[in-house]
C-alpha cells in the first residue's frame, strides 16, 4: 500500500492534506495513522473530516506512535490496529450498532422517589442527568419548598449536595436546612439550648456533604456555570439546587431578558448532560391577567417568565399554587405537573399543607384534588 507522511507536523497537516487531497481521493480507502497524544488526534480528527464521508479511517494506537510499537515489538498489534481502524465518525454521531451499552446505562438510572408520595404517582421520582424547575407566584413557599428536598436527599442518598442560593446568605440557608431537621422554625425559636443546635447542625451541615455558594445578589452566567461545573466535578456533588433563576438574568449585560434566559438555559442543560448530575431549579413566574397568583391564580408553562426555553429544556416543571388571602386554607399548596418528559403525565398531582408550627410540608388527601380544583378557580 502506497505510504505518505505529512511534511510539517500535525499543526501543518490540515495544509498539506488539502494540496494534495485530490490525489488522496482517487483511493478507495485512506487510512490516517498520526500520534496518539492530544495534538496528533486533534490534527487526525480535523484531517479525516477533509475527506468524502467513509473514505478515510483512523488508526488508534495504544502507544504513543508506530515508532514506540516497533521498538516495543509489537509489530502484529501494530498491523492489526491498522486493518482495524474505524472509519471518521464527526463527535455527537452515533452508530446504531454502539447504543445497546448505553440502553443498559439508562435502565440502571436509579429513580428516587419525592419526599411526598402522591407526587410520584405522576413524576415516578427524580433522576440524575434531569433538570427539574420549579416555579410559583412571588411569595409562595419555593424556598421552603426547596429546603425540604435539600434535607431530603441529605437522608436518602449518600451524595454530595450543591446550593447556590442567590438570595440568602449562607447562615440563613443552614438555619432553614437544621429547621426542618429539627421539625420546628428555629428562627423564631428563641430558647432553643445551643447544645440542642449543634445537633441539628451534625446532622445537616456536620455530615461535610453539603456545599454552598457564598455570594449573595446577582452573579455572571459564565461565574454560575463555573461554580456548579466545580460543585460537581470538583466536589463530587450529584444534585445541584439553584434558587433562582431571575437574579442571575439580572446580571447579565446585553439587556435582553429572553436572550439571557436562552443563553443560561442552554447551558445549564448542557451542564447536566455533561457532568451527570440532577438540577433543580427555581424560576419565578409572569404577572397573569386578571387573578395574581397570590390569590391562587392557576400556574401555566407560558407564564414561565422571561423564555420557553425554561419549559422548552427542562424535564420536568413543577407549578405551586396557593391562595394566600384564603380563609381555612391559605397554608395549602396545590401541586401542578406542567411539564413531564419522563412519563407524560400532567395536571394537578397533590396537595401539601404548610405548618406554622413546624415549618414543614406535609402531604394531605384531605381535600379531593379535583373538588379542590374547582373550588379554587369558581372564587
Amino acid at each position: 500500500w502506497p505510504v505518505v507522511s505529512i511534511r510539517s507536523g500535525a499543526s501543518g497537516a490540515v495544509k498539506d492534506i488539502k494540496a494534495n487531497l485530490e490525489w488522496l481521493e482517487s483511493f478507495e480507502n485512506v487510512v490516517v495513522c498520526f500520534d496518539n497524544d492530544k495534538a496528533g488526534q486533534e490534527a487526525a480528527n480535523s484531517v479525516l473530516s477533509l475527506f468524502t464521508p467513509n473514505k478515510a479511517k483512523n488508526v488508534t494506537l495504544p502507544l504513543k506512535d508506530a515508532g514506540d510499537m516497533l521498538k516495543a515489538r509489537k509489530v502484529a498489534d501494530f498491523v492489526k490496529e491498522w486493518w482495524n481502524a474505524k472509519s471518521y465518525r464527526p463527535d455527537g454521531i452515533v452508530s446504531g450498532l454502539d447504543t445497546w451499552d448505553l440502553l443498559l446505562e439508562q435502565q440502571n438510572t436509579v429513580s428516587i422517589p419525592y419526599p411526598w408520595t402522591c407526587l410520584n404517582e405522576f413524576t415516578h421520582g427524580f433522576r440524575q442527568k434531569e433538570l427539574v424547575t420549579i416555579t410559583s407566584g412571588s411569595g409562595m413557599g419555593k424556598s421552603q419548598i426547596v429546603r425540604e428536598l435539600e434535607h431530603y436527599l441529605l437522608g436518602e442518598t449518600d451524595d454530595n449536595i450543591g446550593i447556590l442560593a442567590l438570595e440568602e446568605d449562607i447562615p440563613k440557608t443552614t438555619l432553614g436546612i437544621m429547621s426542618i431537621e429539627a421539625n420546628k422554625q428555629l428562627h423564631l425559636e428563641k430558647d432553643v439550648p445551643e447544645e440542642e443546635k449543634k445537633g441539628y447542625w451534625e446532622k445537616t451541615m456536620g455530615t461535610g456533604r453539603i456545599f454552598m455558594l457564598d455570594h449573595w445578589g446577582s452573579t455572571s452566567e459564565d461565574d454560575l456555570l463555573g461554580r456548579i461545573r466545580y460543585m460537581a466535578k470538583g466536589l463530587d456533588c450529584k444534585w445541584i439546587i439553584l434558587d433562582h433563576l431571575s437574579i442571575v438574568v439580572s446580571d447579565q449585560s446585553n439587556g435582553d431578558e429572553r436572550k439571557a434566559i436562552d443563553s443560561i438555559m442552554t447551558n445549564l442543560r448542557k451542564l447536566v448532560q455533561e457532568t451527570g448530575v440532577g438540577l433543580f431549579l427555581v424560576s419565578h413566574l409572569k404577572r397573569p391577567e386578571g387573578k395574581a397568583h397570590e390569590e391562587g391564580a392557576k400556574t401555566s408553562l407560558a407564564q414561565l417568565r422571561g423564555s420557553a426555553s425554561l419549559g422548552q429544556l427542562s424535564d420536568l416543571v413543577l407549578g405551586f399554587e396557593r391562595d394566600q388571602q384564603a380563609e381555612g386554607d391559605a397554608d395549602v399548596t396545590t401541586v401542578r405537573v406542567l411539564k413531564n418528559r419522563y412519563s407524560g403525565e400532567t395536571g394537578i398531582n397533590c396537595t401539601l399543607k404548610y405548618s406554622r408550627e413546624t415549618g414543614r410540608l406535609k402531604e394531605t388527601d384531605a381535600i379531593s384534588l379535583v373538588a379542590r380544583e374547582q373550588a379554587m378557580y369558581a372564587r
